[in-house]
């Protein structure tokens, strides 16, 4: 009785894993376009761009994800990470310092809409191979609402040791009402 007791816990337990990070675990980063600007060299390499996507995917994942508590967050932030919403309606999350506080702040905030879809993906290099800029469009279906909100959000992304080190946050102020269908589709 004991084996097959032990082998229900351990299924159960794969289980789990499996849901919680699908989508963590997603192999290739969200499409995007690379903007490069004949002004600025190009310093970076298409494997660089595609790891910076891939921790892009990682990070929307967690809105993503039908459990964010389970979400395996931290292992895509740097210990020392910064996360900086200066539009956070709270202050006390408009600079977040720290592996554990972000994954907390954001796991709070992942479940205030649904159906999340993230679009138009645009990746912007810099002088500096290890910052980039990432711009999105994020559409949801608010948790208790008829509407589906619809934002444009521009990222300062620098990378560290295949890890986001800073994050910086920055998001139209009006959110626009879009048709439901957008949200569902």
């Amino acid at each position: 009785m004991k084996p097959i007791r032990t082998l229900l816990l351990l299924l159960g337990a794969a289980a789990g894993l499996g849901v919680s990070s699908a989508a963590f675990a997603q192999a290739a980063p969200l499409p995007y376009t690379l903007q490069a600007d004949p002004a600025i060299p190009n310093i970076t390499t298409a494997q660089q761009q595609d790891e910076v996507m891939k921790l892009i995917t990682a990070h929307l994942g967690l809105w993503l994800t039908r459990d964010p508590d389970s979400y395996p967050y931290e292992r895509i932030v740097t210990q020392d990470a910064v996360f900086e919403y200066p539009y956070a309606e709270a202050q006390s999350n408009r600079r977040v310092e720290g592996r554990a506080a972000i994954a907390r702040v954001l796991r709070d905030q992942a479940p205030a809409a649904l159906a999340w879809q993230f679009s138009d993906v645009k990746l912007f290099q810099t002088l500096h191979q290890d910052i980039f800029f990432v711009e999105y469009t994020a559409t949801a279906y608010a948790a208790g609402g008829e509407h589906a909100l619809e934002q444009r959000r521009l990222a300062r992304v620098t990378v560290r040791d295949g890890q986001i080190a800073n994050y910086h946050e920055l998001w139209e102020r009006g959110i626009a009402n879009v048709p439901t269908a957008t949200a569902h589709n």
